[in-house]
């Protein structure tokens, strides 16, 4: 059971990265519906500042990275444990132990989402810490 609640958790992430890919096109394609929104993605847009080193960004260089941040992270998290997935019959404790990461991760994640965002994200990650922590609740523990 421990297995399948893991992988389940990790093909949650997958399927986060991918539906915030479609999230991540609509914001950096967006021009805006209403006068307020336009003005307020051109001033996004607008303004560029000096970060340092030569690197100049505006305010929507630095959400469009985060948002994309969004897309591969969960990504590469849920590929990873299906990597772990495939090798922990050779290290006996090493699913628990991912799936305490995993469920630590996630758990605070949630909390993120539950006081900044809104239901999509908050769905997905409540998802995948429900997984990883039904994961540590069925693994066995070593002796």
């Amino acid at each position: 059971m421990t297995r399948k609640l893991f992988g389940a958790g990790c093909w949650v992430l997958i399927a986060t990265g991918v539906v915030h890919s479609m999230g991540h096109y609509g914001l950096v394609n967006a021009q805006g519906n209403t006068e307020a929104e336009k003005q307020l993605l051109s001033l996004m847009r607008a303004n560029p500042q000096d970060m340092g080193l030569g690197f100049v960004r505006s305010m929507f260089d630095l959400l469009a990275g985060f948002s994309l941040t969004f897309v591969v992270l969960p990504i590469g998290m849920g590929l990873l444990g299906l990597v772990l997935l495939a090798h922990e019959r050779r290290a006996p404790g090493l699913l628990r132990q991912g799936s305490i990461v995993y469920a630590g991760v996630y758990g605070i994640m949630t909390g993120i989402a539950l006081r900044y965002w809104f239901p999509a994200p908050l769905f997905f990650l409540a998802a995948a810490f429900l997984c990883f922590a039904a994961a540590v609740a069925t693994a066995p523990r070593q002796a």
